[in-house]
């Protein structure tokens, strides 16, 4: 094999990997503060139909919008 294809194997990999440790060091950043508190959910114009569930844990608060029709 020509040693310009094994270059350019090698220079991709190494691009992919930074790409990749780039991109999962951005979701640890900010892994350890408390969101803050608000309305997470998306907005309904018509929220009929509609019921929201909220579930507690220590210090975790789950709500989830469910339809009921």
């Amino acid at each position: 094999m020509a040693s310009w294809l094994h270059t350019t194997v090698l220079a991709t990999v190494i691009a992919a990997t930074a790409a990749v440790g780039i991109a999962s060091a951005t979701l640890y950043i900010n892994a350890n503060t408390p969101t803050p508190k608000a309305d997470r959910l998306p907005v309904v114009a018509d929220a009929e139909g509609y019921l929201t569930v909220e579930t507690r844990e220590d210090g975790v608060s789950i709500l989830n919008r469910i339809q009921v029709r």
